[in-house]
């Protein structure tokens, strides 16, 4: 009864959260356009995973949960996942040399397998080794060390392809001593609960095409994709480490030239810099927001961390053609779910104007950057719009609304000169020479203390911290009150 009750519960919760959302466009748009990105001009599949549950999944034409399609590229993201996975366990080390492990490559210079999962090898992108069924996985990483030449110097370019993580997929079979069928099967496939993927999409054999040879289906990819949105958390079972999942979606390239990239001309993703078997498709401040590992055939899956989903376009198109689409159907889900984040809000308190999030927070006024305020209060210097940003630990951002704000502007005469007040910015006391008395006004222009006798000094301490205007009868000045 209890387990009825907990999978009628994870249902319910599954459906609310459908609830809050209007797929209609999308649906829409794939409709009018199955004929261009469909494969046969009629089959894909769409779905979104918003934390651990699945709120669109949609087929066209005759496939369904069971159709299962060769993913190409798509297959370095659960590869090298099983890498990272066997680095947890100690089995493999990013700084381990391929030397170490693969007396072939005793000729050539030492090559990291650090380097092998960013394309930064050396190694050529292609090689017909990799490609040859009728070879071993060992068999085709020792004709790669003996007869393939090195390109450049490892560690210096960006060159895409299959080659070094063919040669990352022997190094795990040599450290644990299992071939990565049967890796891949006991450290992902068996944990995640993938009954229906493989590496022999393009044909029976035991040279695994590390890099581009996966076949699965939409509901099992999307066990793999969960996973990672949840820091390789799945089914309240640590799967990898959660410092190793981040590790695989931060850019690894060092800044190297890119001179290898399937998306060479493409102005939106040329500059996509690269992980651990994936794409850094949205990064700020160093923090990846959107990471992907797209496929030739067109599977696309991405991972976007702010609005916390994962979605993948399951199709069997050339990309080129297909990409245009897949761009618009991107924007149509980042305009349907919003970011998880709480808007900030900006309120009047005192003088000062306050951001809702303590930190995190960079202030803007009429859209223009205001250079080193950061906090969560500022002291409004001009009258205008100001508006705050906020970015989470995890490099999301979102906009307050703005908010307009009136800073007092007092009316000065071509003979009213300009009173000297010290020290300034002040906590308790400020000094000046008043001869009739004094009117002192916040920064919205609310009269806040005032005095008919002359004086030399000002006692301030109850005043808010913020920006103030002393007013005399023939001078005018202002200071900053502190903390």
């Amino acid at each position: 009864m209890k387990k009825i009750i907990i999978i009628c519960l994870i249902a319910l919760q599954s459906s609310n959260l459908k609830a809050q959302f209007n797929f209609t466009p999308i649906t829409q748009l794939i409709t009018d356009s199955i004929s261009v990105i469909g494969q046969s001009g009629q089959n894909c599949g769409f779905m979104i995973v918003q934390g651990d549950s699945v709120i669109y999944e949609q087929y066209w034409g005759t496939w369904n949960s069971n159709t299962y399609q060769p993913i190409a590229s798509g297959s370095k993201m659960p590869s090298m996942a099983l890498i990272m996975r066997l680095i947890d366990e100690g089995y493999l080390s990013p700084n381990d040399t391929v030397q170490n492990f693969l007396p072939s490559f005793s000729g050539k210079p030492a090559i990291t397998l650090h380097q092998l999962m960013n394309h930064t090898s050396g190694l050529p992108g292609q090689s017909p080794y990799i490609s040859d069924n009728s070879y071993t996985l060992q068999q085709a990483v020792d004709s790669i060390g003996l007869n393939t030449p090195i390109s450049y110097t490892p560690g210096t370019e960006f060159r895409y392809g299959g080659v070094s993580m063919h040669v990352a997929g022997r190094m795990a079979e040599i450290a644990t001593g299992m071939t990565w069928d049967r890796l891949f099967q006991q450290k992902i496939a068996i944990p995640l609960g993938m009954t229906n993927t493989d590496y022999v999409a393009l044909g029976a054999t035991t040279n695994y095409r590390i890099a581009g040879g996966m076949g699965t289906t939409m509901p099992d990819f999307s066990k793999l994709l969960t996973m990672l949105l949840n820091y390789g958390e799945f089914n309240n079972v640590q799967v990898i480490d959660s410092l190793t999942v981040k590790m695989m979606q931060t850019d690894q390239t060092n800044g190297v030239p890119l001179n290898g990239t399937p998306y060479s001309g493409d102005p939106l993703r040329e500059n996509f810099r690269y992980g651990y078997g994936v794409w850094v498709e949205q990064e700020t401040n160093g923090e990846t927001t959107q990471y992907g590992s797209q496929g030739a055939f067109g599977f696309t899956p991405w991972i976007d961390r702010c609005r916390n989903i994962a979605c993948i376009f399951f199709g069997r198109r050339s990309l080129e053609i297909i990409q245009p689409t897949l761009t618009q159907l991107r924007n149509l889900v980042e305009q349907i779910i919003p970011i998880k984040l709480q808007q900030p809000t900006i309120t009047l308190n005192g003088n000062q104007l306050q951001s809702s999030y303590q930190n995190g927070n960079q202030w803007y006024l009429n859209d223009t950057l205001l250079i080193g305020e950061t906090n969560q209060f500022i002291n409004p210097t001009q009258s205008g719009s100001y508006s705050v940003k906020h970015v989470s630990e995890e490099g999301c951002e979102i906009f307050s609304d703005d908010f307009n704000h009136k800073v007092l502007s007092v009316t000065e005469h071509p003979n009213q000169g300009t009173v000297s007040i010290f020290p300034n910015p002040a906590n308790t006391i400020i000094n000046f020479d008043c001869k009739k008395g004094f009117q002192i006004y916040s920064s919205t222009g609310q009269l806040v203390k005032q005095s008919s006798q002359a004086t030399t000094q000002i006692n301030i301490s109850d005043l808010p911290t913020g920006l103030y205007i002393l007013k005399t009868e023939n001078q005018l000045g202002r200071f900053i009150k502190t903390e």
